[in-house]
């Protein structure tokens, strides 16, 4: 994909940390972004930018076969609108599934939001291969043959896995003298794990009755009040009124994650939201989201965002 920007707003140097990658010195946006094609037929894309104001980026198409793509910020939010007037939200709480074969999708971008995005995208001939010649049926809707006029999004909740993948993405296995072959596997799994999720046909919010839908979202508001706390799965089934295994399944259907994942995540992301507001100590705001060790933290952070969390609030301070 190629990038262009349409605003006219004046902008200021940032500095960027992703490893490789050519320098974005477009109006409103500063940063980093990397494209990088794999004799696989895999697309990987990786990008680090601050939106240093409110502007909009727009999307030059580089495919011209069929294909299949996918996007996720691990950091941040923005918005993607194609060409139809279709929008979608990004964020690490909003993966997306899409093949838009015209040019001209456009991103949303907010001022002040440091945007950490991957995306993995294939051409659908190798990727048929993969599959043994036959893709799963809920994939066939992006199969069409004819090329020019596909506009196709679906956006869904991601998975700690895919969190994951997309993190190990701007971490150490990014550098060293295998790292072609690091960021070919680690893109193999991150698309397998999104195509996984989208065509996943377990889910089905009819099968919580209405008493067990009251119990989950009582249990989601506690822990996001509660992120200091033990959040074991057995005192939060306490609460509930319900057995482990229930409560860990009705996370599972509702949100593609273990109670377990889930409370991580909420503490995660609450984590770098006081780590960027810079208010906060790294020492601060690993007690308050209830980890006694700082390296504990610190490893699970840098897992979930790859990066460290002193160096998140370095930019912050620094900002």
């Amino acid at each position: 994909m190629d990038n262009h920007n349409n605003s006219e707003t004046p902008s200021r140097l940032v500095v960027a940390h992703m490893n490789g990658g050519q320098a974005i010195d477009l109006p409103g946006v500063r940063g980093r972004m990397e494209r990088l094609e794999f004799a696989s037929g895999m697309v990987l894309y990786r990008m680090e930018y601050e939106a240093l104001d409110d502007c909009h980026v727009q999307v030059q198409n580089s495919f011209s076969e069929p294909w299949i793509g996918s996007a996720m910020h691990l950091q941040g939010h923005s918005e993607l609108s194609h060409p139809n007037g279709n929008t979608f939200s990004l964020s690490n709480d909003s993966a997306l599934l899409m093949r838009v074969d015209p040019s001209g999708s456009r991103f949303r971008l907010f001022k002040g939001q440091l945007i950490r995005h991957v995306g993995v995208a294939s051409t659908m001939a190798p990727l048929l291969e993969r599959f043994g010649g036959e893709l799963p049926e809920k994939l066939s809707l992006f199969r069409d043959e004819q090329f020019g006029d596909i506009q196709i999004g679906q956006s869904f909740s991601p998975s700690s896995r895919l969190r994951q993948l997309g993190g190990n993405l701007f971490d150490h296995n990014a550098r060293g003298s295998a790292r072609m072959l690091k960021l070919e596997g680690i893109a193999n799994l991150f698309l397998a794990e999104i195509i996984e999720l989208f065509c996943d046909d377990d889910f089905n919010d009819d099968r919580i009755i209405v008493w067990e839908k009251q119990a989950l979202a009582d249990i989601t508001a506690h822990i996001e009040h509660h992120l200091h706390d033990d959040l074991s799965i057995a005192k939060l089934a306490c609460q509930a009124g319900l057995s482990e295994s229930r409560l860990d399944q009705l996370f599972r259907q509702k949100y593609h994650l273990s109670c377990a994942e889930y409370v991580r995540n909420e503490r995660m992301s609450a984590a770098n939201r006081w780590l960027e507001s810079g208010e906060l100590s790294v020492r601060e705001v690993s007690e308050k989201i209830g980890y006694s060790h700082v390296s504990n933290f610190s490893r699970a952070y840098r897992t979930r965002f790859g990066e460290t969390p002193a160096r998140t609030l370095r930019r912050a301070s620094n900002g």
